[in-house]
């Protein structure tokens, strides 16, 4: 039993004594998704000022494939030692475990949640010509033409495609779901009046949207977006409580010391206060957060639950 107790003892000194010297190596953030995306972009402005204050290289890797599930898993089995973090999304965190048979990681027992860095909110845009001008003519038109209308996404069981089996299911309307490979490649399509719907990330078709090539109907989350505040949301457009986004947040392997975590999120937070970082998120649409470990961590398994609830409804599956 003593020897039990002085073991207990060692192991919580060795975890201060860690806490005090961090970092004291290179810290590698993992971004299971392609350079110059929102994941990535998030990751680089945090890790290049986490470098820079702390004197020690934060090098970001892109570990891209299986829908983000092979960066988390990178992640899920690192050493828990806060030398290998996760910047994280929907898809990895929130998402995959429902629709994928098998899923190598459990997003809320192997992370031990840092903060979420920040939210950007969707847009559904239509075709200009659509006979429409907001989401209460759209849902009276798909009332009328049910299983006609389709709507453009980046792809099935991403967050736009998710968002848009939420509105089918609180408007009681039929849409079609139309995946591409990516937001980029169905711009074209929505603005030539092939497709007359498309949900999207504000950034993405901002610049569309306000020269008239797009028609922004709504933002899916709960408060006008800041970059483009004429926008109306799905709240106010009669679908109260409507709350969908893309949101980014930083996570570390479970096991990892709670004085490390707590040191990685007061540099998160002081981070997202530097006016530059701020600006830089908002250039790309983002709301910034900075919220406490476990305010992400109850963030985290309200979206799972969200998500999981319009996958079974909708039947959204992948192999």
């Amino acid at each position: 039993m003593k020897r039990f107790a002085c073991l207990i003892a060692l192991a919580l000194w060795s975890s201060a004594l860690a806490a005090q010297t961090y970092p004291g190596k290179p810290i590698r953030v993992i971004v299971a998704f392609s350079a110059g995306g929102g994941t990535d972009l998030v990751a680089r402005a945090v890790g290049q000022k986490m470098s820079e204050h702390w004197g020690q290289p934060v090098v970001v890797e892109n570990r891209v494939g299986a829908g983000g599930m092979i960066g988390a898993d990178l992640v899920a089995k690192a050493p828990p030692d806060g030398y290998t973090l996760l910047v994280c999304s929907p898809a990895e965190i929130a998402v995959n475990h429902h629709v994928y048979p098998k899923v190598p990681y459990d997003p809320e027992r192997d992370f031990a949640p840092i903060s979420l860095i920040t939210v950007t909110p969707l847009v559904i845009a239509a075709y200009p010509g659509l006979p429409v001008k907001d989401i209460r003519e759209l849902v009276a038109l798909a009332k009328t033409k049910p299983g006609t209308l389709g709507f453009a996404t980046p792809g099935t069981a991403s967050t736009q495609h998710l968002t848009g089996e939420m509105l089918m299911a609180a408007a009681g309307i039929e849409l079609v779901h139309i995946p591409y490979k990516g937001a980029g490649q169905s711009i074209p399509d929505v603005m030539g009046g092939q497709v007359p719907l498309g949900i999207y990330g504000i950034l993405t078709i901002s610049q569309q949207a306000k020269a008239g090539k797009l028609k922004a109907l709504a933002v899916t989350t709960p408060k006008r977006s800041p970059a483009a505040p004429e926008w109306p949301t799905l709240a106010e457009s009669g679908f109260p409580g409507f709350d969908t986004s893309l949101w980014f947040g930083m996570l570390a392997p479970a096991a990892t010391p709670k004085d490390i975590v707590d040191k990685l999120h007061a540099e998160v937070v002081r981070i997202l206060k530097l006016q530059d970082v701020a600006a830089r998120i908002a250039s790309q649409g983002g709301d910034v957060v900075g919220n406490s470990p476990a305010e992400f961590a109850a963030f985290i398994a309200a979206e799972s639950a969200k998500y999981a609830k319009i996958i079974r409804q909708a039947g959204v599956k992948l192999d």
